[in-house]
Parts: structure tokens; C-alpha cells; sequence
């Protein structure tokens, strides 16, 4: 009788292993279908036994998924390099061939920066050339005519002379280069050097300042460099802007014009300046000849001036011992004094200031 209940116990107790070892197989390979009919539910209600199994089997229960790699905190080449790999499907051999295309790249950028380089220098080198030649252009053949001929170029003007009429030439004098104790001598001088044809007129001006600062001398100015004493009365009226100069007319007649503001008080102030009007113009107008004078009631030497009309305009003249007229003036209109060596002059003036009166108006 025991040893009946023993054999039981290990049948029973083998089916119960073997139960086990066929779910266990079913679970592994759900594919597969078990051995053989038993199952550990079956075992247990065969015996009689109401208990749960031993090893319970969900058949929905799914393998959980592998836990995802955690990318790393620090990033490096390498980890980008691999997470390209993997999530982009890209071979290490196309990571080459664009790290060497992107080298390429940088080289042709570098070669072409270098070219934009080497053309803006020669650009910068070419223009210095063209600048240097126009200089060498402009200041050779001043130099030539300097050497040749012997005379400075004709400077560059940097402020307009203004001329009262129109001129046939035109000269510049700076007062920085003009002994001023002898202004009149040295214009003097000027006027007797200057080459002109017959009938031309030219004009000097005076300037002062240099540079940027340079400026036409005004008639005040003048008639001081020049030692000139005008009365009050013409000095009060004096207005700018004056013309000195010369006429190319047996030989070259010098003359000034003075602009003023009042004719009666012009008349009157010019009657006054009579008595010392030959002496304030003798250098400047190299006036050398021996005329008659006479005496004023203090007492005073003055130069003879004779009423004379020229083109219908009032004048004043000196003559010399032989009766030629060496020295005049006139008042051509209400605002516009004349002082000269010529009547022929006198004459072109006229002319010349009354065309130009014309043209303005």
C-alpha cells in the first residue's frame, strides 16, 4: 500500500515537472505547439486539486523592449560622426568625401580671395602710374619752356581778376613777392617788360593771402602799396573794383581806373587832388617830362591841368614845353574815373567799357 502511494507520488510529481517544462517550452517558442496535451491547469483539476498553477502564462504578455542607448552628455566628433551613421544611414566613406569636398571648397575660396587680391593691386598700381603720368604730363613742358626760355610757367590762378573791361592778357602779382617800400618802381618795371602786340590791353592785378586764403587787393590798397594821397573826398567814395594796366599804343601807355560812388562829389574830390595828383603817379607812370607849373595861393608849386574833351567826355590834362598831353584824366561816367598817359588810351578805354555797359544791360 505504500509503496502504491509512493509510485503515485512520483507520477504524479514527474507529470507535474513535465507540465511545467512544456509551458515553459510553449512560452520560449510560442510557435511550437507543446508535447502534449497537458498543462499545469489540467494537472491540477485531474488530481482534484482547486490551486492556482504553478508558473502562470500571460499569452498576450509581450517582451519588453530593449532599453534605447542614451546618447552622451559631452558631445565629440566621433559621437556625431556615429549618431550620423546610425540614424542617417551614412557610410564613414561618405562622411570622407564630404569632409574632403568641404577641404576643396575652403582651398578654391582661399585661391579665389588671393586672385581679388593680386587685381585690386595691380588696380592700385595702375592708378598711381596713370596719376604719376598725368603729373609728369602737365609739369615736363613748363619745365622745358622754364629752361628753354627762362621764365616761371604761368601759375595756376586760384582767384578770378575781375577785369572792369575786356582784356587782351592778364598777369598776377602777389604782394608777398613785391617789395612793398617800392611798389610803383617795381610795376614800373613790369609794365616796360611787358610783350605785347599793338593795340592789345593788359591787365595786372594785385592779390594777397596765398592759397585757398588768396584775394584780390582792393583800391584803398592799391592806391596806399602805391603812395598814392587821394582827398577825403574820393577816398570816402572809392568802391571796388579798380583796374591797373596798360595799352599797347606807341609804346605802352599805362593807366588806372577807380570806381567811385558820387560824380559831384568825384568832381569836386579829384579838383583837389590836382595838387599833388602828378607827384602821387610820377613813378608808377614813369613821368619824366619837364612841364610848366604854377603857384597856388599858399605858395605850392602845382602841375598846370587845361580843360580838354575826348569823345565827348570832360577831361583834364598837363601838357609838356612842346604841347604833347603826358598826363590826364576824366570822369567818363558818374561812377568810373580814368587816369592815363594817352589820349589813343583814353580812347580804347572808352570804347572798350562802353561795349562792355552794352553787353550787361
Amino acid at each position: 500500500m505504500d509503496e502504491e502511494k509512493k509510485k503515485e507520488q512520483i507520477n504524479t510529481d514527474f507529470k507535474t515537472k513535465e507540465t511545467i517544462a512544456n509551458q515553459l517550452d510553449s512560452f520560449i517558442n510560442p510557435t511550437e505547439k507543446p508535447k502534449n496535451n497537458v498543462n499545469a491547469v489540467s494537472y491540477y483539476s485531474e488530481g482534484g486539486i482547486k490551486t492556482e498553477p504553478l508558473i502562470k502564462i500571460n499569452s498576450t504578455q509581450t517582451v519588453e523592449e530593449p532599453l534605447k542607448k542614451t546618447k552622451p552628455i559631452v558631445r565629440t566628433y566621433k559621437s556625431d560622426v556615429e549618431e550620423t551613421i546610425q540614424t542617417g544611414h551614412v557610410s564613414s566613406v561618405n562622411i570622407a568625401l564630404a569632409e574632403n569636398k568641404k577641404m576643396m571648397g575652403q582651398a578654391r575660396l582661399t585661391e579665389i580671395e588671393a586672385k581679388k587680391a593680386g587685381i585690386n593691386k595691380n588696380i592700385l598700381i595702375i592708378s598711381i602710374i596713370l596719376i604719376i603720368g598725368g603729373a609728369l604730363t602737365f609739369f615736363i613742358p613748363q619745365l622745358l619752356i622754364q629752361v628753354q626760355y627762362g621764365e616761371k610757367p604761368a601759375p595756376v590762378e586760384t582767384v578770378s581778376s575781375d577785369p572792369i573791361m575786356t582784356v587782351d592778357l592778364e598777369e598776377k602779382m602777389n604782394t608777398k613777392d613785391i617789395n612793398l617800400s617800392r611798389v610803383s618802381t617795381t610795376l614800373k618795371e613790369r609794365i616796360e617788360q611787358s610783350a605785347t602786340k599793338l593795340g592789345q590791353i593788359k591787365n595786372i592785378y594785385l592779390t594777397e593771402g596765398e592759397m585757398t586764403g588768396e584775394r584780390l587787393i582792393t583800391s584803398t590798397k592799391f592806391l596806399q602799396l602805391i603812395g598814392a594821397n587821394p582827398p577825403s573826398e574820393i577816398q570816402r567814395t572809392l568802391k571796388d573794383p579798380y583796374m591797373f594796366g596798360l595799352h599797347n599804343y606807341n609804346g605802352n601807355q599805362t593807366f588806372v581806373i577807380l570806381k567811385v560812388g558820387s560824380y559831384d562829389t568825384t568832381f569836386a574830390g579829384m579838383l583837389l587832388w590836382e595838387t599833388n595828383l602828378w607827384q602821387d603817379f610820377k613813378t608808377l607812370f614813369n613821368l619824366q617830362t619837364e612841364i610848366s607849373t604854377s603857384t597856388n595861393s599858399f605858395g605850392v608849386e602845382i602841375k598846370k591841368f587845361q580843360d580838354a574833351t575826348f569823345n565827348n567826355k570832360d577831361s583834364r590834362i598837363i601838357r609838356d614845353s612842346s604841347g604833347n598831353i603826358v598826363f590826364l584824366y576824366s570822369i567818363i561816367n558818374e561812377n568810373t574815373i580814368v587816369i592815363t598817359t594817352s589820349t589813343d588810351t583814353l580812347r580804347e578805354i572808352l570804347n572798350r567799357t562802353t561795349k562792355a555797359r552794352v553787353i550787361t544791360q
